[in-house]
């Protein structure tokens, strides 16, 4: 299955270009998870290698958008402290094309109606999680595509 990962980018970068290290660790790890289970996994962040070769809007906006068309599932994270306008815009497309999304939701963030309403437009899976369950958020992700793909496997 080809998985778009959503997830903030230039809100967790310092003004050197540096990602937030526990941030790249999780998304590290939540790829290799998902590689390891057989899916090809799309990420920003790993194609521009966390912000040591970042693309300009014109070239990066496209790449994403062509890879939002391939997709089979969309794992989003809108974000929590700070909200991502670009992980909103990717929801955007993804909902326009019917795409499936699992969404990851902070109990502590307050999320747009657009968010909240987004399953009735496309098939949306919420999960929500918080601080506590932080450290388990990669197997939660892992989990939920598991699901996801063998309810998708008995529907065909």
């Amino acid at each position: 299955m080809r998985i778009f990962l959503a997830f903030p980018f230039t809100k967790l970068l310092t003004e050197d270009n540096i990602f937030d290290e526990n941030m790249k660790d999780f998304l590290v790890n939540t790829i290799n998870a998902l590689t390891n289970k057989g899916h090809s996994v799309f990420s920003a962040q790993l194609r521009e290698e966390f912000g040591d070769k970042l693309m300009t809007p014109d070239v990066a906006t496209n790449l994403d958008h062509m890879e939002m068309c391939k997709a089979d599932l969309v794992v989003a994270f809108p974000g929590w402290k700070p909200i991502s306008g670009g992980v909103h815009v990717e929801l955007g497309w993804a909902s326009s094309m019917k795409k499936p999304i699992i969404a990851f939701l902070h109990d502590d963030q307050e999320y747009t109606p657009m968010i909240t309403g987004l399953h009735k437009v496309t098939n949306v899976e919420y999960v929500h999680f918080n601080d506590k369950s932080i450290n388990e958020l990669t197997s939660m992700v892992v989990d939920n595509v598991v699901i996801f793909t063998n309810r998708a496997i008995r529907v065909s």
